[in-house]
């Protein structure tokens, strides 16, 4: 007897459809909070994409886009019950062709995804590691790094400064990103100055299960180690997840010291090209998968 034709739908994500977008996220206990997803949608309208089963949502994937130079792909998410039937790579396909205008397409890519993207193009470009801490210590506050430097607290008023400066490094103009970042009241949002110069910045969300810190981009490991001291000084007791680029030894040896341990690896991941490759040196923390 032949199998039952399943029609799968790819339409553009909708606010209307958190609910469903959530108990998807919950049954992966995916760290993502529901603001973080209307961001997304909100940003990005024409980029985010859910699949349909007789009007059941079992999938999701999103993308933002920079300046029509760099795309970013986050949140590829399939219910359990439907994986097998060629929906991730539908809703990768509908949004890589949605992006067909984009210089570089790039994603952070687990394992198991990395042959799915490989398949359609993608190349690999650096490897990340997750690194988490169930509870920050407060006798931890002695390994904590020290600075002469002046470390201030990131708003509206430098926020331009510290977009331009991650513009520098990143490639692309993030300052969507950046305020949305801001409207997490969490005292975790600084920026590091020698002088008039602006040397670093760090900011961060709360998840579900962990509070998330990054991006974070610096001159150099110790200005990376005095922004993560600062923010860790509003985290002491809290669960805590970064994602550190495994170009920076030296912060995941400090982190493994306070008592941090490695979760997974993820791959970051281009397609087309790599034109909008950022100063890999001066980038420690990721802001996450879902947002690059």
């Amino acid at each position: 007897m032949p199998k039952p034709t399943i029609n799968i739908e790819i339409r553009v994500m909708l606010l209307s459809d958190m609910e469903a977008i959530m108990q998807l996220k919950n049954a992966e206990n995916w760290n993502q909070t529901e603001q973080d997803w209307e961001f997304l949608i909100e940003q990005n309208p024409n980029y985010c994409f859910v699949a349909c089963i007789d009007g059941l949502i079992v999938g999701t994937v999103t993308a933002m886009e920079f300046e029509n130079k760099l795309a970013w792909i986050g949140m590829m998410l399939v219910s359990k019950n439907y994986r097998g039937l060629g929906i991730s790579k539908m809703l990768l396909n509908t949004v890589i062709n949605k992006l067909k205008f984009c210089e570089s397409i790039k994603l952070d890519a687990t394992p198991a995804g990395i042959p799915v993207y490989k398949k359609l193009g993608f190349s690999d470009e650096y490897e990340i590691c997750r690194m988490t801490i169930s509870n920050l210590l407060l006798d931890s506050k002695s390994q904590f790094e020290k600075s002469n430097n002046s470390v201030e607290p990131i708003n509206e008023i430098i926020l331009s400064e510290v977009a331009k400066y991650d513009q520098e490094v990143y490639g692309v103009n993030r300052k969507p990103l950046m305020q949305f970042m801001l409207r997490h009241k969490n005292n975790c949002h600084w920026c590091l100055k020698e002088g008039d110069l602006l040397i670093g910045y760090i900011s961060g969300r709360n998840g579900n299960n962990y509070f998330q810190i990054g991006p974070l981009l610096a001159a150099s490991t110790s200005e990376a180690k005095i922004l993560l001291t600062a923010a860790f000084q509003n985290l002491l007791g809290k669960p805590i997840l970064v994602d550190v680029l495994k170009q920076q030894p030296e912060l995941i040896e400090w982190l493994t010291t306070i008592g941090f341990e490695v979760q997974r690896d993820f791959t970051r991941m281009y397609l087309k090209n790599n034109s909008c490759d950022n100063q890999i040196e001066n980038h420690f923390v990721i802001a996450g998968p879902e947002l690059g």
